[in-house]
């Protein structure tokens, strides 16, 4: 790994000495050291996986890359530079395969290298518009306000996000974790309200369903209940999707306001960064609050409150 000695680490941006332990990622060729790239999980160089290319040393100071000499049995490393013999499937300096569709070394081409722009907790940057750093200006506050506000763990998926909200007017984007539990994502991401009302919808609209569990297999049920049922089906999805589509801007636009308020009262920058860590980040408590409330009303409901309603519904002649 001699080759990386004087180049920086692309997660805390420190350069490599004697005696480090490097790493690089098997599939883009960015060095790490063994410690930032285990706190990581994950190498952090995506715009290098997205576009295809491959990490390249910085030219150090005093330091002239030439073109290698390259012998028609000789490969060339798309990642190092380093030559190999003809046949090889691994680099024997770097050990990245050496088939594959990246482009080949061309030295001196830096397509993302080091730490660029001064990028201090692993965000990548973003397509539209240029390298992140913690200065990049969102909306009037920066990058590294609403890294601290979301937590620098999630600022690779929440920045960019934030930045496309601002600059472009969108607020369409799709999140995962809100389609399959919306009111717990909202709850984790200290938005209790929101939570609170998405879980109260799901829950009216899925009694019709809760019906159907107590009244058991082989239940006959009227045109009315059924139109019901079908109707609570599709505001429940549609719920979700809408939750999934937007629940992100619904974030940025909470973060956006708490960012700006805890601004205007914090006296100093180490107060500020504590007030919008504070404010910001996640609360397991919420989930687990919601979680037990979701438990305990479920039970009651299928004990008590479903079988009275198919009780008063097959007295009435609607399950007819």
């Amino acid at each position: 790994m001699s080759k990386y000695i004087g180049q920086s680490c692309v997660s805390c941006g420190c350069v490599f000495k004697e005696g480090d332990e490097i790493v690089v990622c098997p599939e883009c060729g960015s060095p790490y050291h063994r410690e930032c790239y285990k706190n990581e999980g994950r190498c952090v160089n995506t715009i290098l996986h997205e576009t295809g290319e491959s990490w390249q040393p910085s030219p150090l100071p005093g330091v002239r890359f030439s073109a290698p000499s390259v012998a028609d049995s000789d490969v060339v490393c798309a990642n190092c530079g380093t030559k190999n013999r003809a046949g090889s499937a691994f680099c024997s300096e770097c050990g990245v395969p050496l088939s594959g569709t990246r482009p080949p070394f061309e030295p001196g081409r830096q397509a993302q290298t080091g730490n660029p722009a001064g990028r201090p907790f692993g965000v990548p940057p973003f397509l539209g518009f240029g390298s992140i750093s913690k200065e990049t200006d969102v909306d009037g506050s920066t990058v590294g306000d609403y890294t601290a506000y979301v937590g620098e763990n999630k600022a690779y998926y929440y920045i960019p996000k934030f930045l496309r909200f601002a600059k472009s007017g969108s607020k369409i984007s799709f999140n995962f974790a809100a389609l399959f539990f919306p009111h717990l994502w909202f709850a984790y991401r200290k938005m209790p309200l929101y939570g609170a009302i998405i879980w109260l919808v799901s829950m009216i609209t899925s009694i019709p369903s809760v019906i159907v569990l107590a009244k058991g297999e082989g239940a006959a049920f009227g045109f009315g209940f059924v139109a019901i049922y079908y109707i609570c089906y599709i505001i429940n999805n549609l719920l979700r999707l809408f939750c999934a589509v937007f629940s992100n801007y619904v974030y940025y636009k909470k973060a956006k306001a708490d960012v700006s308020r805890i601004k205007q009262s914090s006296a100093d920058e180490a107060s500020l960064k504590t007030s919008l860590a504070s404010a910001g980040g996640v609360s397991e408590r919420n989930v687990f609050i919601f979680i037990a409330i979701s438990v305990v009303v479920s039970l009651v409901a299928a004990a008590f409150v479903a079988p009275s309603i198919a009780s008063g519904l097959t007295s009435s002649g609607m399950s007819l």
